[in-house]
């Protein structure tokens, strides 16, 4: 699979930046759902990344996102920048957990499945 998302980075709750994995917000109005590896264009660089997009059950019953956690990135990104969103390979539905730590638990699983897929090293 292979997906890609031009989109405006908007501002966000901070949640994953609470949680210990910030994201960048782009706006999405598709279709598609689920945790996915992808990239994310910034800079002139592709940069690899954990991607959600969809529904976000644990926190919010409204509106559809995209989420970006790019793997090798500590920097902020402007609101409005426009950027291009690669979605490649899912590796788990949305899902609504029972809190934010169990939320937090698998963000972790699956950023380091995302490392060991892309062989980052930390």
């Amino acid at each position: 699979m292979e997906k890609e998302i031009a989109g405006v980075v908007m501002s966000g709750r901070g949640l994953g930046k609470q949680l210990g994995f910030p994201t960048i917000n782009v706006h999405y109005d598709g279709q598609t759902e689920g945790v996915f590896l992808g990239r994310i264009f910034l800079e002139n660089k592709w940069h690899d990344s954990v991607i959600h997009v969809g529904k976000k059950p644990t926190v919010s019953d409204v509106g559809v996102f995209c989420e970006v956690h790019v793997l090798d990135w500590n920097k902020d990104v402007a609101w409005g920048t426009e950027v291009r969103v690669e979605l490649n390979e899912k590796i788990r539905d949305t899902k609504k957990f029972t809190d934010t730590e169990e939320l937090k638990s698998q963000i972790a699983k699956d950023v380091e499945f995302a490392k060991k897929t892309y062989r980052i090293d930390g």
